[in-house]
């Protein structure tokens, strides 16, 4: 698969299978961390007894090959 970017954002063990979630490509990892922040905030708004510093630990930057 082709993406977009120089960095990709994997959301750690986050499928059924254990296997990590390709999120979305970035030209900057300022890019990759603003949506990862973005959409952990959009996590812990809108779910019960959220821990926002577990969930960030989660999200990982890459650099596509």
């Amino acid at each position: 698969m082709k993406y977009s970017g120089k960095y990709i954002v994997f959301w750690k063990e986050a499928k059924e299978d254990k296997s990590d979630a390709i999120m979305r490509a970035f030209d900057t990892t300022i890019e990759a961390q603003s949506y990862i922040q973005g959409f952990v905030d959009a996590i812990v708004s809108f779910t019960k007894d959220a821990n926002e510093d577990k969930l960030l630990k989660e999200f990982v930057i890459d650099k596509i090959k």
